[in-house]
Parts: C-alpha cells; structure tokens; sequence
C-alpha cells in the first residue's frame, strides 16, 4: 500500500476525535439527536481547521446503518464513506466545478433518491470559487431541495458567497486550534507513530502551523522525512523552514541597543545567506518584543532570560517605538520586490529611533539651546530699543522691537534656524477632469506603482532638509495611487490634505522631493478618498460596458495638467 500522508492517516473517525470545534461538534450531536435535520449547513473557517472533516462525520451520522447520529465504521455505508467510494455522499470541488453547467448537471442529479442510504449528502469545498451565475442556478434548489438531501457547503472566504446562498444555510464558523490543542494533537500523533520530540520542537510546530491541524499534521510528516533518527529536534525545524533561534534574534537586538551598524548589518546579511525566511523572522522579532512589554507590565509568574535580557536592553518607549517600526515593515514587506533592502534599512532605522528617544530624554534634562538664544536676543532687544531712562517707549520703538523678534516667532517664509520654506495654503490649483483620470488608470504601471511604493519611506531621511520638511512630511501622509512616466496621483484621507498637494505653487518643491528617490521630476496630483473611491467605480462600470480606452490609443502628453 503507498504511503499515506499523517493528516489524512489520522483524519478524525468520530465526533469525538476531533480536535477544537466543541461547540460545532455539539450541535451537530443534538441536531442528529432530535432528528432536527437542516437541508443546508455553511462551514466557513481557516484553512485546516476540520470543515471536511466534520462534513465527512456528519454525513456517516446521517447515513450510519446502526442509525442517525452514531458513526459506528464498520457499516458498508460508514467504510464507503471514508474511502470517498459512496454513491449517495458526492464530493464537489467548486474549484474545478465553478461553472454554471456543472451546477445545473448537479441538479439534475438531485432529482435521484438515495441508492442505499437515507440521505443523499453533496459536500461542496471551497464553495466561493464558484461563479456568480453557478450561485444564482444554485439558489431554489438549495433553498428547496428534495427531503433525501442534504447540502454541506466548506469556504475559506466566506466573504466571497453570495448572502443570497448565505441566508439559505444553517451557518457554522471554525476557530482557529489553540496551541495546547495543536500540542495535544503533535503529541498523539508523534506516540502513535513512535517518535520522540523536544518540547521546544513541539512548540516550534504550533507557532508554524497557525492554527491548522492539517499544517501541523504537514511540518511533523516532513520533519520525520528530514531527521536522521527517531526523534525531531528544534534545531531540525530551524534548518528545514528557515528560522533564526532566539539566541540570533536577541544577539541583533543587543547589536541594535549598541548602536553597531557594521556588526548589525554583517549579521543580518549572514541571516540572508542562510535562506532565513525573512518575514517570520521580522515576526518573530515583533513577537519577541510584544512578549517582552506584557512581561514589563504583568507578572506572569513565569521567568524566560530572553525576555529578561530585551527589558534589560530596552525601556517601555524603545521597545514600544521598536513595535510600531516593524509593523510598518510588514506592510511594506507585501509590496517590496527586494526584502533584504527594505529589512536592512529598516534595522538602521531602530538604531536611529532608539538615539532619537534619548536625544529627548536628554533634552528633557538639559535647557533647548533654541530658547536660551531666543531669550538672549529678548534680552538684547530690551538692552537695545528700551532703555531705562525711557519708561513710556513710544509706538515706535515697541514697533521696532517688536519687528526684531518676527523672524524668531513668525512661522512665514524665513526662518533663523533654517531658512524654512512653508507649504502654500492657496492659490491657483491643477485640477483633473474624470476623463483625464480615467486615461491616467488606463496608462498607470503596475509594477512601477509597487517599487514607488517600496521606496517611499525613503523619503524620511530628507526631512532633515528645514526646506523640503513640510513637503516631504506632506507627501509622507498620502498613498501612491496611479503612476505613469510622468504624472504621480496621490490619495489622501483628507480632502483638506490633496487640496495642498495640488496648488500649483507648491509644484516644484514636491518634484523636487519625488527627484530624490525616482531620480528625474514628475509632476504630481492629489485625490481624496472619495474622489478615488469614485474613480474606481467609474473605472469599472466602463470596464463592464466595454467602453474603457485603449493604452494603445492614448498619449500621456494628451493629459491637460493645467
């Protein structure tokens, strides 16, 4: 017999196998009970989590020869069953059968009782692959389908059937397994089968496997097929899947706490070279931090010495700031085509959000250099333009007092600090037209959009610049929406913010920023969120009519930028 994979050798025989799903499993049980039988149920859950599984039980509950509700797997209908050889149990993958002829091919089977059993039981996975014309066929006979059968429809995306088909069935939402649950299982299966385990590999699988049994049941198989003897280690998990140990993670972190640069950097290109995968790393990474702050804060009982030494590196501020770094990091990572760039720019960054915060620290203890200046030249003013002698000044020496003073408190064009230049706050403005925006989603480059969109946080170090730090922090807010050669389009949660963007006095200064990191000027344009939102919907009902323009026929110089 060929070799059969652990997740399908030690699939659940009866409802009290199965792992998780109490509260499924129990009204499952009373509904066969009372003989309370539903023509429809809706599974909807995470991957892995038991929907076929239970759908498979359910149906050997329905159909058992010892009667409804036991699932006695001796039965030729119960044997039939989990062989996947029953007539009357038909397993539909919506996947490959999404179309609207095979629903109505279905349909007219429907029509045919039972050949053996009492219910004739259709279990449809992955059910939201199916089309929108299939649901709508699917409909009546759903809601109204002959007393013999029953339907069992399995998704990961509930979201994607249609409430119509939702509002048919009896619905029924899978959670994710629990840890102490996935560990249960591993440890069962790891006895069952005769291999020894590290608890710590275990606990390696658990936080792999993300809630899914099946998953679990997948890394414990291969694992067996990696290790060279009878028993899995962390170390092996560590060397199949990419992982760092938390001894690497938290030797980085005291590299970053160092403020070493060159070892920090020299470390993570080691990770690299070792085909880490890059994502569970900067995850694990956020993991070890947030355990690290709840341990500051609430007193587990339990003592770990990584955590201890994170919160001997870090106050609460740092590692607070360190968290919200790496979560904007796992959002770029999505669009990034270049990870090792982005994760190493970002880990320079922790050291510098790290310098900053006792930058301020230190300010809070030392006088700001900034006011003692003001305070001289308030008291070189009053030595200079009041003297004692006078005590009535008249209007024109407060006036030129006064006038001494401007370039220090006036938040205008002149700054003595450094010469800042402020965003415009009116004037005469571009504006768009829907055909020209239209033209611009039609002639927008995908591919150029997402490196745009990698690079973005590049812009940060510039606003060190006390002349383009109003504009960068101003570009920073918005979204890169639609790019063509020359014309970038911004999208803003405030309309108040895109108005700026698009005076035209401000132009040059936001060209002049995006040159930077595109290395040549673009010209640049601002929507807010309802105006994209209205773009998208007119962009598709054009689509729908077949009335969209051709890239080929447009010319991007016909765009009135004016």
């Amino acid at each position: 017999m060929s070799y059969l994979a652990l997740y399908r050798k030690y699939r659940s025989t009866s409802f009290e196998e199965v792992y998780g799903q109490k509260a499924i499993v129990k009204t499952l049980e009373n509904a066969l009970k009372e003989n309370k039988i539903a023509h429809a149920y809706l599974f909807s859950g995470p991957r892995g989590t038991g929907k076929t599984s239970i759908a498979r039980l359910f149906a050997k509950a329905l159909n058992c020869e010892k009667g409804i509700g036991s699932i006695c797997n001796d039965c030729s209908n119960c044997k039939e069953i989990s062989e996947g050889t029953s007539p009357d149990v038909i397993e539909i993958d919506a996947a490959s059968n999404s179309g609207v002829d095979e629903v109505r091919n279905l349909i007219e089977r429907v029509k045919y009782s039972p050949t053996k059993s009492r219910y004739k039981v259709y279990i449809i996975d992955e059910v939201h692959m199916m089309s929108n014309s299939a649901f709508n066929a699917l409909l009546k006979t759903l809601e109204e389908p002959p007393s013999y059968v029953v339907f069992i429809l399995c998704t990961t995306e509930l979201y994607k059937v249609l409430p119509t088909i939702v509002s048919r069935c009896q619905r029924y939402e899978f959670k994710k397994l629990s840890d102490e649950e996935l560990s249960a299982l591993l440890i069962n299966v790891s006895t069952k089968e005769g291999i020894g385990y590290e608890k710590e590999a275990i606990d390696e699988i658990v936080e792999l496997a993300n809630g899914g049994a099946r998953d679990a049941l997948s890394i414990l198989d291969q694992l067996i097929s990696f290790t060279s003897d009878t028993s899995i280690h962390a170390k092996d998990i560590e060397s199949l899947f990419g992982l760092t140990t938390k001894k690497e993670k938290i030797s980085l972190l005291e590299l970053i706490k160092n403020k070493d640069y060159q070892n920090l950097v020299s470390s993570f290109n080691n990770l690299v070279s070792k085909n880490v995968d890059l994502s569970r790393f900067i995850n694990d990474l956020l993991m070890l931090l947030k355990d690290a702050l709840i341990a500051r804060k609430v007193n587990t009982g339990k003592e770990d010495l990584y955590l201890s030494l994170i919160n001997k590196y870090f106050n609460d501020t740092e590692i607070a700031r360190m968290i919200d770094i790496l979560l904007d990091l796992t959002k770029e990572l999505k669009i990034t085509n270049n990870p090792p760039l982005l994760i190493e720019l970002y880990l320079i960054k922790l050291i510098d959000s790290n310098k900053t915060i006792e930058e301020e620290s230190k300010k809070k203890e030392e006088p700001v250099k900034e006011k003692v200046i003001v305070k001289e030249i308030i008291k070189e003013v009053k030595v200079k333009e009041e003297p004692k002698e006078e005590k009535n000044p008249t209007p024109t020496t407060i006036i030129k007092s006064i006038s001494k003073l401007d370039p220090i408190f006036n938040e205008g064009k002149e700054d003595v600090f450094g010469n800042k230049i402020d965003v415009a706050k009116d004037g005469e403005s571009y504006l768009l037209d829907q055909d020209d925006l239209i033209k611009l989603t039609v002639l927008s480059n995908k591919e150029a959009k997402k490196e745009l969109m990698s690079r973005w946080k590049l812009l940060i170090p510039f606003k060190k610049d006390p002349k383009l730090e109003p504009f960068i922090t101003l570009l920073l807010e918005g979204v890169p929406y639609l790019l063509t050669d020359t014309i970038l389009v911004l999208s803003y949660n405030l309309s108040t913010r895109a108005k700026l963007v698009n005076i035209k006095e401000n132009q040059a200064k936001f060209q002049e920023c995006l040159a930077k990191i595109i290395g040549k000027n673009i010209k640049v344009y601002a929507l807010d969120r309802v105006e994209s939102a209205n773009l998208i919907t007119l962009y598709r009902n054009l689509d729908e009519v077949k009335k969209l323009p051709k890239a080929k026929d447009l010319n991007i110089n016909d765009i009135n930028f004016k």
